[in-house]
């Protein structure tokens, strides 16, 4: 098994409606391949024939997918108006070099058919890598609507949410001012084959994984139709890159060789090979010109499960990898081992617990010299799709929420892979993404200088104080964390987030002793504020307002039997039951309390007000407690943790003789059970 770097939504459909006739919603008619449509029956018998190859190499993927896509291409010029070939067509296309080319094949395969199998959500992906996030949204919610009742049996095309989540993030970070320029290597070293992994020796030569026809050995991935992996190099010069080279053996074999780490004097490197286990990782030095016959690193790293990336600290103290073994949060996870100087070897692995892992892969990882700063790539957290780029900071012995690097170094492809230069205002890493050369090619981020700050413009009493440039306007917030007196001074961190912008992330502590906090915020926003402490229930308040002074004194639950918050961050539409987006937020974070106290168990309440809408309240406050009930269990809880109850307007907890009053009986709670 070799690294996987991309997502593949589904070989080409080989379905048998290629002859069905059907009218479109725009009134366009779905041309089928029969001699009453096309009356050259030289063109017909060319055409069905193209169609079988296509079929026949689409089935192999890797390789043969370039090959299927000209098959479908010659049919397609027959008859341009057969709904099912364009559906091919575009899901070749998604699995191909430039799957954001995909996009017109399927929505004229959606124009033709709105009844083709998961035409709205493959459309939806192929708009969501153009970055049309507004349409791609527009189409999961189609999709949605389909499988509403009927779930798809693959996955993969049930996870609307997340993908309607990947798009909100998208429009969020591609409103924000850059901070970085990014650029394609070129053609020195990209090629159309796939160029990933770059790691920098500090003396001017660049390491990097390439997936070439001049493989070493020449020979193809049974299972992923693909060519074996092999390292390259090149060096950089007053002309650029030179042409980089394989390495010869013992760093290339007839198998998988890839790029994961370098020291920083370049005399220490580690390797990827999938000789057994699914991949494992592998240490050698510098020999001369050349580098040691690579080894296996030891059990504690290696595990049956498949160990992918890895960085090691420039003190030489810790390692951090990736690792696919069981027990984990996810499918791949970060971990990190400790050298043993007296058995000199590494120590046992440690996850780096849920802060960093999600339920789906990281990968990735890069340390920076400091030790402090751990850049990785996941396809949880803040994603745009697939997987994108984060930073996170350790303080003390914890680390701060993951920060999305942000658009452009992010696409809504896969961005992966970053390393630093010495002086940190140079990165490189590898992704996917439109007017790319070939499938991943690696990329060069210039970081542009930071903004100016105002030093006193800060979150006052956190230790992750987050910086306002000077011309914003600013909000000031404060308040009591009641009930924490005698609660140690770790147990109670207040998590601040904008509604509108995911970037805008703050954590703090609140004053030990007296439960006092203090923070300045940019104003005009919405903020989501989450407050957890040991032995209570997360709690949870959204904050909009203009600037000037907030007061907001909030008051802890503990977890006991009957306890009850309310998710002041969960939202439906209007005499609805539909989930609002913005929701996705505070679910998360309830998910993520969840897993942190497995033995929790909770009912969730639907609430309304005494207006009475299309659906009786009675029905749509239940109907809303399972949405979020199984919003949960999509996310990792498991169902027999969970109830779900409606109540409808029974149990107000205000007047209902106003609009403020009706605001707030119109909610969504938890309660321990």
């Amino acid at each position: 098994m070799t690294r996987s770097f991309r997502m593949l939504l589904a070989t080409c459909l080989a379905t048998t409606a290629i002859g069905a006739m059907a009218q479109s919603a725009h009134g366009g008619s779905n041309t089928p391949f029969d001699r009453a449509h096309i009356a050259d029956p030289g063109l017909l018998k060319q055409a069905l024939s193209a169609i079988k190859k296509g079929d026949a190499l689409a089935a192999k993927g890797g390789l043969d997918q370039k090959a299927a896509i000209e098959a479908y291409t010659e049919a397609l010029k027959i008859n341009p108006d057969n709904a099912e070939l364009n559906l091919k067509l575009g899901v070749c296309l998604l699995n191909g070099a430039q799957p954001a080319s995909a996009t017109p094949y399927l929505q004229h395969a959606l124009e033709l058919d709105q009844y083709l199998p998961r035409i709205h959500y493959l459309t939806g992906y192929a708009l969501q890598l153009n970055a049309k996030w507004d349409e791609a949204i527009a189409e999961y919610k189609r999709h949605a609507e389909v499988i509403r009742l009927n779930p798809d049996p693959d996955r993969t095309f049930n996870m609307v949410d997340k993908r309607i989540s990947e798009c909100n993030y998208g429009k969020a970070f591609m409103a924000t001012k850059a901070t970085a320029e990014v650029f394609n290597l070129g053609p020195t070293v990209n090629t159309r084959a796939s160029e990933y992994g770059a790691v920098l020796d500090g003396k001017g030569k660049m390491y990097f994984t390439s997936r070439r026809l001049e493989t070493t050995g020449g020979k193809v991935n049974k299972v992923t139709n693909n060519w074996f992996e092999d390292i390259y190099a090149c060096s950089w010069g007053v002309n650029g890159w030179s042409v980089p080279q394989p390495l010869p053996e013992p760093m290339n074999t007839v198998r998988n060789d890839a790029t994961v780490a370098i020291s920083a004097d370049g005399q220490h490197m580690i390797i990827y090979r999938d000789e057994t286990n699914g991949g494992d990782l592998y240490s050698c030095q510098r020999s001369g010109e050349g580098w040691t016959t690579p080894v296996p690193l030891p059990p504690t790293v290696n595990s049956t499960g498949q160990e992918s990336s890895a960085w090691r600290s420039a003190d030489g103290q810790w390692l951090y990898f990736v690792s696919s073994r069981e027990g984990g949060i996810g499918g791949s996870d970060i971990y990190r081992s400790s050298w043993v100087a007296n058995a000199n070897t590494w120590g046992t692995a440690e996850n780096l617990g849920p802060v960093i892992n999600t339920i789906y892969d990281e990968e990735g990882v890069y340390l920076t010299p400091d030790g402090k700063t751990l850049y990785f790539a996941s396809q949880g957290h803040t994603s745009m799709g697939g997987y994108d780029l984060f930073k996170t900071t350790l303080n003390g012995s914890q680390w701060s929420k993951p920060e999305n690097l942000g658009w452009p170094i992010n696409s809504p492809g896969d961005d992966q892979f970053m390393v630093l230069s010495a002086d940190g205002t140079t990165g490189y890493f590898n992704s996917v993404r439109a007017g790319g050369m070939g499938e991943d090619d690696i990329y060069r981020v210039q970081f542009t200088p930071k903004a100016q700050v105002d030093e006193t413009a800060m979150l006052a009493s956190s230790a992750n104080a987050v910086p306002m440039r000077t011309d914003e306007g600013r909000m000031n917030l404060a308040g009591f964390v009641k009930g924490l007196k005698m609660m140690p001074p770790s147990e109670a961190v207040v998590e601040l987030m904008s509604m509108q912008d995911p970037t805008f992330k703050a954590s703090f502590r609140a004053e030990p002793g007296t439960g006092e906090y203090t923070a300045v915020v940019p104003a005009g926003k919405e903020y989501a504020v989450h407050v957890t402490a040991d032995g209570f229930l997360l709690h949870s308040e959204h904050v909009t307002d203009r600037g000037g002074e907030v007061r907001m004194d909030m008051d802890m639950k503990p977890m006991t039997a009957g306890s009850t918050e309310v998710l002041r961050n969960v939202f439906f539409h209007r005499d609805s039951y539909q989930l609002d987006s913005s929701s996705t937020m505070e679910l998360a974070k309830l998910a993520d309390f969840l897993k942190q106290h497995p033995a929790l168990r909770i009912e969730v309440g639907g609430h309304t007000d005494s207006d009475v809408g299309p659906v009786p309240n009675q029905p749509l406050s239940e109907a809303r407690a399972y949405v979020v009930l199984n919003w949960l269990v999509a996310h990792g809880i498991a169902p027999e943790r969970l109830e779900a109850k409606g109540y409808g307007d029974s149990k107000p907890l205000a007047p209902n003789s106003d609009q403020e009053g009706k605001a707030r009986n119109r909610r969504t709670e938890i309660r321990v059970l």
